[in-house]
């Protein structure tokens, strides 16, 4: 009897989309991690049970003639895909398409198009079977064995739409995801100083009430040390040489983190990684840990230069909490990369500039300056639905400021992506800037890696 087969599917699109973790945007330095809603997935299918394979178009630059070709050459029984806010008329036109050439196939899709309206989405959608809720919850296997339990899922059936349940709270022993059906050479990230890089993400979600970003909505999960520990055997073993932590925030389980950096640091792992944090988590103590055991860069959630921000969109820590955790990191040798939002509902230029001087005041290493977007399912989009300055029919956004969604009351769409792109400029292109960047390199990698980010940023 033959095995099922199961597709993993990042789609084509016209840009360098990244669609993971409900978070889609157009990649600002040609930067591409993996798809981690995918890689995770992949740990919940058995290789002797299932036929599985991973097609990622925007990593392979195949179009959407290309993909299907490939698709259909595999004759999948239920395909795993991704939709992105960013991408949205390019994705659905896509599964049309992809629909009429495999229709015996079931779709089962993530991403940050689908966070609310499940029935309305499954109605509208005659081709899709069900929506990933969880992705860190094995629903879609569990669903093809006909379990009576299933996990974040949403799904059509003989009696209706079904909403199943997500686990929360959890510590889960997840399988090493099965890396190597992605391919090595497309993934790469703008601050890593080795290639090949690997994807790993050792807890889900958030719990920090941060009512712009819609992870607090989701149940916080983390994976055991083991299972942590077990992935990143593997990944050595098979020959990666940089690891992006992509949790929202590493070191939120202190008892298990300590576990695998102790790990690491005992079995000389060596390898470099980086990921992110908040300032409020990382003490002294969390700091040195990190660094002894390979992290080379975090990156910090800043947001803003007013601690009235930080305080009504409930960041939670302040201005001074920030500028000690950055000066304590760069003390211990890490690098700081500080996400900075602007364009939130009210929002003034000068306030927005207030925040690109915090940035230089803080001497980031590396500073990401993001428009708000209001994303589905988050209290921030229903402020600006409230204020006017959108309407509930907005579906399609980036996070990352590609195209901007929304001005903030007093200043437009227009003047926002002026003051953005001033904003890089005056961060990156500082004489003194530009000479500690060219005297940091330390490898080859890194300074490819400034090459493309350099020719990106004047693009």
């Amino acid at each position: 009897m033959s095995r099922p087969r199961v597709l993993l599917l990042n789609p084509p699109g016209d840009k360098l989309y990244i669609r993971d973790y409900y978070c889609s945007k157009v990649s600002k330095t040609y930067y591409l991690p993996q798809p981690v809603d995918l890689l995770i997935q992949s740990s919940f299918f058995s290789e002797d049970k299932y036929e599985l394979k991973v097609i990622d178009s925007i990593a392979s630059k195949w179009n959407a003639q290309q993909t299907i070709v490939h698709v259909q050459a595999f004759k999948p029984d239920v395909v795993i895909g991704l939709m992105g806010a960013v991408s949205l008329p390019e994705d659905e036109e896509f599964y049309v398409r992809l629909h009429e050439q495999i229709p015996e196939a079931h779709v089962f899709l993530s991403g940050d198009a689908l966070l609310e309206a499940h029935d309305l989405l499954l109605e509208k959608y005659t081709w899709l079977t069900g929506i990933v809720t969880n992705f860190f919850n094995g629903g879609v296997e569990a669903w093809m064995r006909k379990e009576a339990s299933i996990t974040g899922l949403v799904y059509k059936s003989e009696h209706g739409i079904v909403h199943a349940e997500q686990e929360r709270n959890s510590v889960v022993e997840l399988e090493t995801p099965k890396q190597a059906l992605f391919p090595k050479k497309p993934y790469r990230m703008p601050f890593s100083n080795a290639e090949p890089i690997a994807t790993v993400l050792t807890n889900y979600a958030c719990p920090y009430p941060c009512t712009f970003c819609i992870m607090s909505t989701l149940p916080y999960m983390t994976r055991s040390a083991e299972s942590i520990i077990e992935e990143l055997k593997y990944l050595k073993a098979n020959g990666y040489k940089y690891i992006y932590f992509s949790d929202q925030t590493f070191f939120m389980n202190k008892s298990i983190t300590r576990q695998v950096l102790n790990w690491m640091i005992e079995s000389d792992y060596g390898m470099n990684w980086m990921c992110f944090s908040r300032v409020d988590v990382l003490g002294p103590e969390e700091l040195r840990l990190m660094k002894n055991a390979g992290c080379n860069l975090i990156m910090f959630g800043v947001e803003w230069a007013e601690d009235k921000y930080l305080k009504q969109y409930k960041k939670n820590y302040t201005l001074d909490q920030i500028r000690t955790t950055f000066k304590l990191s760069k003390e211990m040798g890490i690098k700081r990369l500080g996400t900075f939002l602007i364009g939130v509902p009210g929002q003034s230029a000068s306030s927005i500039w207030n925040t690109v001087e915090f940035a230089k005041e803080l001497n980031a290493d590396y500073a990401s300056f993001n428009v708000a977007v209001p994303r589905s399912n988050t209290a921030f989009r229903d402020e600006a639905i409230d204020l006017g300055i959108i309407d509930e029919s907005v579906r399609v956004m980036d996070q990352s400021g590609d195209e901007i969604t929304m001005g903030t009351g007093l200043v437009s769409r227009e003047e926002l992506e002026r003051l953005k792109k001033k904003a890089y400029r005056s961060f990156y292109f500082r004489p003194q800037y530009v000479i500690k960047r060219l005297f940091s390199i330390r490898s080859k990698q890194e300074f490819i890696n400034h090459v493309r980010e350099g020719a990106q940023l004047l693009k």
